[in-house]
């Protein structure tokens, strides 16, 4: 399962079921690393010190491009990262838990 769904690492605090961040194991709550940019109250990714959002974690690693990089890539989805569309001749990303785009049936319905 996904954090959202009950799987991963849950704060380490007793009676907390908020999800636990890097090595401290505590949610942001509890003292786990939170975004430094003023008002952001997400994870900070890596070393950082910054959410996603606000240019923390992996970045696609074209020249001129400032996306996160997907996955276990090195690259946006826009540059090739992250999983792909099974259906012959897409070169998009799959959505979700699927093998699919949205235009061949991936993603929410």
């Amino acid at each position: 399962f996904c954090r959202v769904h009950g799987g991963g690492a849950l704060c380490s605090v007793q009676g907390c079921t908020k999800g636990g961040v890097g090595t401290t194991g505590l949610c942001v709550g509890h003292g786990g690393k939170q975004c430094q940019h003023p008002g952001c109250a997400k994870f900070a990714q890596g070393g950082t010190g910054l959410c996603k959002s606000h240019g923390g974690g992996r970045r696609c690693v074209e020249a001129g491009c400032q996306k996160s990089a997907l996955g276990t890539t090195d690259r946006c989805s826009a540059h090739g990262g992250g999983r792909r569309c099974q259906f012959d001749g897409c070169s998009k990303c799959a959505q979700g838990n699927t093998s699919f785009c949205s235009a061949h049936g991936g993603g929410k319905r």
